[in-house]
């Protein structure tokens, strides 16, 4: 499953982006900064200052789309970094990464562009039960990449420039095993960028007119594996069902608002056995929940950029927080057809990695 999604993640990347022309750029970052204590569960790890680098190409998209021209001809990154989190109960990172970096403004000489990525991280030390069950953090060799950066760019010439930048990355098996409270890295990093290639500048107009319906309606089966507690370790089976109004607002934004039904098998094995039931005097067995959410989806033609915010209406285990959050891709592979690829979690924790599937009526 977890294969099957990256996979997904990263096609869904590739189909966004056609073969075309652009000016190639290789950058270099040296990273240092402090890891997030995000939890009261991880203090004992939320001590120290990683470091490391990171080596990517970009990408500047030359206008021949027309929401390319929308975003003022943002950059593509596919990178590789190396972090040493500087903690032996943690080790070392090794990330994979896919991100386009929005121009928030641009002037001949500067620009400040921010970052939506994601990808994956090989963690050399992950937790074992019986050589390093201290790191609570990173459970799974292979886990899922969420970054966000802020870059500040400033051209000394024609080829050469300077990126400073402050940049946050997580790190979470999506609940794949347990314990599962995540890694949030947060850094300041130096970088510098070099032109590679350049393309001639030219006028494009793309013959495809962007969506502009007023009002759409979803209907997405979404689903994967996870697992809750180091009591019930092996992952089991969940699927979601969410039916999803969503109106236009503008060439890169879509509102919508969704009800949401979820079917967790590993909830149901949780609540059996829990030794300790959150009412004395009736036994907990109803592990269905619904949700009701709230979403916008940022727009870069056919793929979108997905994050929504739930609240459950029904729950009667109580087992989580009663707000949950989803970030994730959207691809629309046809007039009525997507796939999708997201993370659900409750604050900084996260409960599921999915894979979906979904009908545009």
């Amino acid at each position: 499953m977890k294969k099957l999604s990256l996979a997904v993640l990263f096609i869904l990347f590739s189909f966004s982006l056609n073969a075309q022309k652009y000016d190639w750029y290789v950058n270099g970052q040296v990273i240092k900064g402090f890891i997030l204590k995000h939890n009261e569960h991880v203090g004992h790890l939320a001590n120290s200052h990683p470091s490391g680098i990171e080596l990517s190409l970009q990408q500047k998209l030359n206008g021949k789309r027309e929401w390319e021209n929308l975003y003022n001809k943002p950059l593509v990154s596919y990178g590789l970094s190396y972090y040493d989190l500087q903690n032996p109960k943690l080790g070392h990172l090794v990330v994979g990464s896919a991100a386009m970096d929005l121009p928030l403004k641009r002037t001949e000489n500067t620009a400040l562009y921010f970052r939506i990525g994601t990808g994956l991280v090989y963690s050399t030390n992950p937790y074992d039960r019986e050589t390093n069950n201290q790191n609570n953090m990173v459970t799974s060799t292979i886990t899922y990449l969420l970054q966000t950066r802020l870059t500040y760019e400033i051209k000394l010439n024609e080829h050469l420039s300077i990126t400073p930048n402050l940049n946050v990355t997580h790190a979470s098996n999506g609940a794949q095993r347990a314990p599962n409270r995540g890694v949030n890295i947060i850094t300041a990093n130096m970088g510098m960028s070099y032109k590679i290639k350049s393309q001639e500048e030219q006028e494009f107009r793309d013959i495809t007119p962007l969506d502009k319906t007023p009002y759409q309606i979803y209907f997405l089966l979404s689903g994967g594996r996870n697992t809750r507690t180091l009591q019930v370790r092996e992952p089991l089976p969940f699927f979601n069902l969410l039916l999803y109004g969503q109106k236009y607002v503008n060439p890169k934004s879509d509102w919508g608002i969704g009800l949401e039904y979820f079917h967790s098998y590993s909830l149901k094995e949780q609540i059996a056995t829990n030794w300790f039931r959150l009412y004395d005097d009736e036994e907990i067995t109803d592990f269905k929940r619904l949700g009701l959410l709230i979403g916008h989806e940022l727009k870069f033609g056919k793929l979108g950029f997905i994050s929504q915010i739930g609240v459950y209406i029904y729950n009667p285990s109580k087992s989580n927080m009663p707000v949950y959050l989803r970030f994730g891709l959207r691809y629309q592979f046809h007039e009525n057809i997507m796939a999708q690829v997201a993370l659900k979690t409750h604050a900084a924790t996260a409960e599921q990695a999915e894979i979906g599937i979904g009908w545009r009526f």
